[in-house]
C-alpha cells in the first residue's frame, strides 16, 4: 500500500475547515499512510486555530503551516513539497471527500505504469440551503479521450483538483503549480502534466467520490469574472502554442482553440472593448470567418454581418434591454 498526503490550502476559511479535515479523518484507508497538511495563506481568521483544534486527537499525522498571503497555487505547493507521500491529494478548505475517496484511488494507483501522473474520478457540486448541503447540477463525469490535451482544456471535461490523484513524481517534473496564477490554476497544471508526457487514467466508482461546495460568493472566478476569463483565455493560448511549435495545429484544434477565446471575447465586448479587438483578431487568425455555436441568434446574426460586429450589436442590445427592464420596475 501506498502513502498518500492530504493538502489543504487555508484563507479565511474557518467556517469551513472542519467539515473538510473531518472528511479527511473519516477515511477508509490506513491512518498510518495517510498524512494532513493544512497551509494557512495568511489568513485573517482563526481558520489555522480551528484547524489545528480539528486535527487534535486525529490518529494521522498533521501539521499546519502558516505563510503570507501568496495565493492557492503557492499554498498547495508549499504543501506537497513539505510532504512525503507518494501520491497527493489536494483538497480546498471548503470541500470535502467521501470515505473511500483515497482507498479506491490508492488501490488504483499501485497497478499504475510510471508514466501515469493523474487519478480521476467523478465528482459532484452541492450549495448551501438553509443550513443544508443539497446536489446543484448534475453529476460531473469527466472522461479524457485520446486528444488528452484537448480534453483538458474544455470545461465539460473539468477534472477538479480534488477528484484527482497526483504523483509526486509528475509534480515534481513540472514545478508543481504555477505560482503566478491564483484562477484557473488547475487547469494550467494538468496541462502541463499532459505537455510533459504525464498519462491521466479513470478511476470508475459507484458514486461521486468529490463534494465540492458552492456557497455565498466568496470563490474567485465569482469576484473577479475579467481574470477568470484572462484565466482561460492564458490556458487556450498555451495550448496553441505547443501545438503550433510541434506541428500539430489540425482543423478541430483551432476551432477549439476559437471556441475557448470566444469566450473570452463574449465578457470582453462588454468590459473591455481593446482586449475583445485583441481576441477577435486570434479568433479570425485561427478560423477565418468564424461563427459560433451558439446562441442561435448570435449564430445567425454573424453569418450576415460577422461575428466582430454581431458580438457588438449583442453588447447593445442586451444594455438596451436592460435599461428598458429598469425603466419598469
Amino acid at each position: 500500500m501506498i502513502p498518500v498526503s492530504v493538502v489543504i490550502p487555508l484563507y479565511n476559511g474557518a467556517r469551513w475547515i472542519a467539515d473538510a479535515i473531518a472528511s479527511v479523518t473519516a477515511q477508509t484507508y490506513p491512518h498510518e499512510l495517510l498524512e494532513i497538511t493544512v497551509v494557512d495563506d495568511g489568513s485573517g481568521d482563526d481558520g489555522a486555530a480551528v484547524a489545528a483544534a480539528a486535527l487534535k486527537g486525529s490518529d494521522i499525522a498533521s501539521v499546519v503551516l502558516r505563510t503570507g498571503n501568496g495565493g492557492p497555487s503557492r499554498a498547495r505547493n508549499l504543501g506537497w513539497q513539505r510532504s512525503r507521500g507518494e501520491w497527493i491529494q489536494f483538497l480546498d478548505a471548503d470541500d470535502v471527500i467521501a470515505p473511500e475517496k483515497i482507498r479506491l484511488h490508492a488501490a488504483a494507483a499501485e497497478k499504475m505504469p510510471r508514466d501515469v501522473a493523474v487519478l480521476y474520478s467523478d465528482w459532484k457540486a452541492t450549495r448551501l440551503v438553509e443550513g443544508q448541503w443539497i446536489p446543484s447540477g448534475a453529476i460531473h463525469t469527466p472522461s479524457l479521450g485520446e486528444d488528452t490535451i484537448a480534453s483538458l482544456v474544455q470545461s465539460d471535461q473539468f477534472l477538479s483538483n480534488a477528484s484527482c490523484l497526483f504523483r509526486r513524481s509528475w509534480l515534481a517534473a513540472v514545478g508543481g503549480f504555477d505560482e503566478r496564477h491564483w484562477l484557473i490554476e488547475d487547469v494550467d497544471l494538468l496541462l502541463r502534466i499532459a505537455m510533459a508526457g504525464g498519462q491521466f487514467r479513470r478511476i470508475e466508482t459507484s458514486e461521486p467520490l468529490f463534494n465540492a461546495r458552492q456557497h455565498d460568493n466568496t470563490s474567485l472566478s465569482r469576484r473577479d469574472p475579467a481574470a477568470f476569463h484572462e484565466g482561460c483565455v492564458r490556458n487556450a493560448a498555451m495550448v496553441e502554442e505547443y501545438w503550433r511549435s510541434r506541428g500539430e495545429m489540425t482543423e478541430s484544434r483551432a476551432r477549439l482553440v476559437a471556441k475557448i477565446y470566444h469566450q473570452g471575447a463574449r465578457y470582453f465586448a462588454a468590459h473591455n472593448r481593446r482586449r475583445f479587438e485583441e481576441l477577435a483578431g486570434r479568433i479570425e487568425s485561427l478560423t477565418p470567418g468564424f461563427v459560433p455555436e451558439s446562441p442561435a441568434l448570435l449564430r445567425k446574426v454573424s453569418r450576415v454581418v460577422g461575428f466582430r460586429r454581431a458580438e457588438l450589436l449583442s453588447v447593445q442590445y442586451r444594455r438596451a434591454k436592460g435599461m428598458a427592464k429598469a425603466k419598469s420596475v
